[in-house]
């Protein structure tokens, strides 16, 4: 009888929070060709004058647009997670989202950013809607969306980095 008791009462837990867990909205994906990828990673390369190491973990990548992004975001709690030193700190923060953003949306072109010459990790984020594909620096601890020519140079230096997409 206590074990059917804790049972209903996990299942009453899981019914609440589900509507905290599970986003209230659809997405749409769309998926990249290779040549939008690889324009993509040339204009990186082209900004930052540097041909960085980068790793592709998949065949093909999906995307949605600007404004679904930022809707995702929104509803994402990345963000919200306390900061631990060497436990949960930027490379998790910016792993954590690459993951969950795949889990969730289906969306897995999203990069991982290991920037050494700013002692800082974050993601990239392809975007692609009806006016092209488009690239960004997105901060997950802040939910930033951050253009290459408006990024702070300090946190975001990009002259000695590895893409982990």
């Amino acid at each position: 009888m206590r074990l059917r008791g804790l049972v209903s009462r996990a299942k009453q837990y899981v019914s609440e929070l589900y509507n905290y867990y599970v986003p209230p909205f659809k997405v749409s994906t769309v998926k990249l060709t290779d040549s939008e990828l690889l324009s993509v990673i040339s204009d990186i390369y082209r900004k930052t004058f540097v041909n960085a190491r980068w790793f592709r973990l998949d065949n093909d990548y999906y995307t949605t647009g600007y404004e679904t992004f930022k809707r995702i975001t929104e509803w994402d709690w990345t963000d919200t997670r306390k900061y631990l030193k060497d436990v949960f700190d930027c490379d998790k923060f910016a792993m954590y989202f690459k993951a969950r953003m795949a889990i969730e949306f289906n969306i897995n072109a999203i990069a991982v950013v290991l920037d050494y010459s700013s002692a800082h990790a974050y993601n990239i984020v392809i975007l692609k809607d009806c006016s092209g594909v488009h690239w960004y620096i997105f901060e997950p601890q802040t939910d930033e969306l951050i253009e290459f020519e408006k990024r702070n140079t300090k946190y975001y230096a990009m002259r000695d980095y590895v893409i982990i997409l």
